[in-house]
């Protein structure tokens, strides 16, 4: 039975609102808008399209370039560590000429000039970028140190803008659909419960907001573009090898920031519980589904649902149903709402209507 003190999103949407008379003048120039394309997926076939991935030597981005290989693509992986490369490429035995390596380090703007010409050269068109490149840090917003502020940021959040920067003209440059992906996090939706990993989170949520901007350029100008955000929870991954993947000016430098303590009521493994992650060919399974129907979020770790909701809900009840003035709600009518997220919505619910 629901909690007649919690605020429904939707009650609150379409009564209180609405009720009051102020947004008339916002819903219709919302209305207005472009809408999205019925269900718009520029990238559903995938097979002799090329790919290119940032952080392919391992972990997530490595199941992507498998899953992808396997779907019949080209595929260009990126990569920093040579160690890294050579254990990776021996477990492609088939089909070698549709796989190419590069050593690109995402913070370096001329590299990934660079690798973007290289791409090109190699395989023609591209089709499909995946900003996988990402460090894991441990640090506490309250205790990381500008080092470890600056290398997380760098790579996290600076490289994949520069990717954007350098690929998105060969997805728009041949017209025959491209699709934009990059890794965020669940961290990108929910912080951590005691709040560790804090200039790590505020990286993800940038991905995410940097990706959700993105999609609403495309559908605004209608480009046969896709976006999508990959907020993964736990992934057998080498992503606490932060220290090792430093390059440029923060080689050879470490963490600084302590993690924050525990608080006594958050919750915990238990002791000597196994660290059980998605496979990363499972993940990559997943975005290259989500990314042949242009799903905006891929939420692979459906456990997550219930903290995703209950963040959504404290959002909700601080926004008081209260009447706004409406001059103030005439020059704020591009912000109040989006459409893109009811047409995702409607989307997702439709597919899932058509599969049962």
């Amino acid at each position: 039975m629901q909690n007649n003190k919690t605020i429904d999103r939707r009650q609150f949407i379409g009564g209180a609102t609405l009720a009051a008379g102020a947004l008339t003048t916002a819903a219709r120039a919302v209305a207005a808008q472009p809408a999205t394309p019925a269900w718009s997926a520029p990238l559903a076939e995938v097979a002799g399209k090329t790919a290119f991935i940032t952080g392919g030597s391992s972990g997530i981005g490595l199941g992507q370039a498998h899953v992808f290989h396997d779907a019949g693509m080209k595929v260009a992986i990126g990569y920093i560590r040579d160690d890294q490369r050579e254990e990776a490429a021996r477990g492609f035995t088939r089909d070698l000429d549709r796989i190419h390596w590069i050593k690109a380090d995402v913070t370096d703007r001329a590299q990934m000039k660079a690798a973007a010409a290289e791409v090109e050269k190699r395989f023609g068109n591209l089709h499909l970028v995946s900003a996988n490149a990402g460090v894991g840090m441990g640090a506490s917003a309250a205790n990381a140190s500008y080092n470890d502020y600056d290398w997380c940021v760098s790579v996290n959040q600076t490289g994949v803008f520069n990717t954007l920067r350098e690929f998105l003209p060969l997805l728009r440059k041949h017209g025959e659909g491209g699709h934009f992906l990059a890794t965020s996090s669940m961290n990108g939706l929910l912080p951590v419960t005691n709040g560790n990993a804090g200039i790590y989170t505020m990286t993800k949520f940038a991905v995410l907001g940097l990706i959700e901007s993105l999609r609403a350029e495309f559908d605004a100008t209608g480009e046969r573009i896709g976006a999508s955000a990959f907020c993964p929870g736990f992934v057998t991954t080498k992503i606490g090898e932060v220290d090792l993947n430093r390059t440029g000016a923060f080689a050879g430098t470490k963490t600084e920031g302590a993690r924050a303590p525990t608080a006594a009521n958050a919750p915990r493994r238990a002791p000597g519980s196994p660290f059980i992650g998605m496979d990363p060919i499972e993940a990559g399974e997943r975005v290259l589904r989500a990314v042949r129907s242009n799903e905006l979020f891929i939420v692979s770790h459906v456990e997550f649902g219930p903290g995703i909701a209950e963040r959504h809900d404290a959002i909700m009840a601080s926004v008081h149903p209260e009447k706004p003035p409406a001059d103030r709600v005439a020059m704020e009518v591009v912000n109040l709402r989006n459409p893109l997220y009811p047409a995702e919505r409607a989307r997702l619910l439709a597919r899932r209507k058509g599969r049962a």
